[in-house]
């Protein structure tokens, strides 16, 4: 298995994951651009999705909704600061036509309009996943960008694909949402259901049902979100990284540093 990721090899671009490009991309482009983006990035991350952190007994492959431009920068935060896997994302071809960069980070590239292609890369995602254990894959299955609240939500059959070839594995569904709060910028939320636990030697893997299912499952995860999201419910999510403050937070700590500055001129010693 080649991991060049300047040639095509059936029309796709493969992940050429390397420590210094992933720690330029991360630190240089992904944080920052979130930070500068965000109030606050938040998640909330069921137990049971829990207990595959580290050092998950079977691949995983995790099935998050479109909903925006930021979907994979917070992937790969949560990736990073919480499950702490061996990660690699799929991207849609034309757009690594012109950021091959991501390649550095484990992302990889499939193209939907040639179905030759297509199958090219879910073999492939199931040969990543195959190939060393600890490893995981992010995955868009909703094939396009939707608003997080448009209904019905539908899925492709590829997650559900790579499943079967892989006859053993964890699915999760992850629900994300960007909403303006009480504060000026706006936050990033993701929530991580529990696993759907694929078994093909207990259960022969049916690639309608499971995906029907994983839809059922990812859509319940989107509504809760935006129950607590419109409820301004921050209480089940924490607070994974802290972005731009707001100008009134701004103008608070001014004043606050300026009253500090005068007590102190005064000779009143600093309140704490």
């Amino acid at each position: 298995m080649s991991d060049s990721n300047l040639e095509h090899e059936g029309d796709f671009y493969r992940a050429s994951k390397n420590p210094l490009g992933e720690r330029l991309v991360y630190n240089l482009l992904i944080r920052p651009s979130l930070r500068r983006a965000f109030g606050g990035v938040y998640v909330y991350v069921h137990p049971e999705a829990l207990r595959l952190r580290r050092n998950p007994p079977m691949p995983v492959i995790f099935c998050m909704n479109h909903s925006g431009w930021f979907d994979g920068y917070v992937a790969a935060l949560i990736n990073r600061l919480v499950f702490q896997h061996d990660g690699y994302m799929m991207m849609e071809q034309k757009r690594l036509d012109s950021t091959f960069f991501f390649t550095w980070v484990g992302v990889f590239g499939i193209n939907r309009e040639s179905p030759r292609s297509a199958v090219a890369s879910l073999q492939y995602s199931a040969e990543v996943l195959a190939e060393r254990p600890g490893r995981s894959l992010w995955m868009f299955p909703q094939g396009m960008v939707r608003h997080s609240d448009y209904r019905p939500v539908e899925l492709y059959n590829g997650t559900s694909n790579i499943a079967r070839r892989l006859g053993k594995c964890a699915l999760v569904p992850v629900a994300a949402r960007y909403d303006f709060l009480e504060q000026q910028p706006p936050e990033a939320f993701a929530r991580i259901g529990p696993p759907i636990f694929v078994d093909a030697e207990r259960e022969p893997v049916n690639q309608k049902e499971l995906t029907e299912r994983l839809t059922a499952a990812l859509t319940a995860e989107m509504d809760t979100l935006r129950g607590h999201v419109v409820a301004y419910d921050h209480t089940p999510y924490r607070k994974l990284l802290s972005g731009r403050q707001s100008v009134d937070q701004v103008w608070d700590g001014v004043l606050q540093s300026a009253g500090r500055a005068f007590d102190t001129v005064r000779g009143k010693r600093p309140q704490p």
